[in-house]
């Protein structure tokens, strides 16, 4: 896949998610084989204002793009000349988040509901950028007012790069089931990329996607959440059969602690501990009882606390996991299933 200049071994992306994709969060996608990191949306009038301090790029985690926000067409191509300058390799638009303070800035979905100020707004940044644009879309308003494919053939006359497109209306929010026949229609419209999102989770839906929707890239978000494994598919996308193994508990607890290590450098140890508790939760959900372990995370604040927990939840498992084993191979040797080994 191609991005302007830009060019992907292969198309697994990493989705904008706002107080997630942090530094730390877009590190650990690049190295477990992400080719696109996007940054959490980033407001346009705040960078101006306070430019390095608001955005820090890493110098390892390129090819970056980073995703501005607002609706004021001077301010969001000033501020996309800044970020260009900064080092970023491409400039998304958000035209599709639904979140209530940014709708009523005029952000977001809402610029969805005036083809015109989206030409306004895309037309002034591509004078002021050179690195490609993309912007990010949803499906429309509501179910009466789905129009993507307009915006996406509007976007490509002023010169937009790429459309990534989510599609569940503002109406939906995360709930309901994401539209990915849109997709398709969108690919058919436009001669630029287009990259799909929403409700990719595993391995077999992004391939699903591709060979449903025909897009050339697949955008990650949720899907990531204590999951960053889950880049690691570049051959498996390429119809390569294979068995692909859950990551084991070592590898979870190991994320875990280099996580907490890149989160500590980036925001010193206080901060640290705060803002790794939703990640310890999201790399362990799922795991046997999880429940008990993830109502005690809100209360851990300081770090050898929450290391402890950690380590005696982990250890926890392993016991019950040999315990079960040992369980087995007795009962299988009891009714002469076979041998019992140690």
């Amino acid at each position: 896949m191609r991005l302007g200049h830009l060019q992907f071994d292969h198309p697994l992306m990493l989705a904008p998610l706002s107080g997630i994709s942090d530094y730390p969060f877009r590190r650990i996608a690049k190295e477990n084989g992400c080719s696109l990191v996007v940054t959490e949306m980033v407001s346009a009038e705040g960078l101006l204002r306070k430019g390095e301090s608001f955005l820090k790029i890493g110098k390892d985690e390129n090819p970056l793009s980073v995703q501005l926000f607002g609706s004021n067409p001077e301010i969001l191509a000033d501020a996309a000349q800044r970020v260009e300058s900064m080092g970023a390799d491409a400039i998304d638009i958000n035209m599709g988040c639904p979140a209530k303070e940014v709708i009523e800035a005029g952000a977001g979905v809402d610029l969805m509901r005036s083809p015109e100020r989206v030409k306004g707004i895309l037309k002034k940044v591509r004078k002021k950028v050179r690195c490609p644009l993309t912007i990010k879309i949803r499906s429309g308003w509501d179910r009466e007012n789905i129009n993507a494919v307009e915006i996406a053939t509007l976007a490509e006359d002023c010169g937009v790069d790429a459309i990534s497109i989510h599609p569940r209306t503002k109406a939906q929010g995360f709930h309901g089931q994401a539209d990915w026949n849109l997709i398709k229609e969108v690919k058919l419209a436009v001669h630029i990329p287009v990259i799909g999102n929403g409700d990719v989770t595993t391995p077999c839906l992004a391939r699903r996607m591709f060979e449903e929707t025909g897009c050339d890239g697949v955008m990650i978000g949720r899907g990531a959440l204590g999951n960053p494994w889950i880049f690691r598919l570049k051959n498996f996308l390429k119809g390569e059969e294979r068995v692909i193994l859950p990551p084991s508990l070592e590898e979870r607890r190991d994320m875990i602690h280099y996580h907490f290590s890149l989160t500590q450098d980036h925001y010193g140890e206080k901060g640290a501990v705060r803002m790794i508790r939703k990640n310890v939760y999201w790399y362990t959900k799922g795991l046997p009882y999880c429940a008990s372990f993830h109502s005690r995370l809100s209360s851990l604040k300081e770090r050898e606390a929450l290391f402890e927990a950690i380590r005696s939840y982990f250890d926890f498992i392993k016991r019950r996991e040999k315990c079960h084993l040992f369980k087995s191979m007795e009962s299988r040797s009891a009714t002469g299933g076979g041998e019992k080994t140690f």
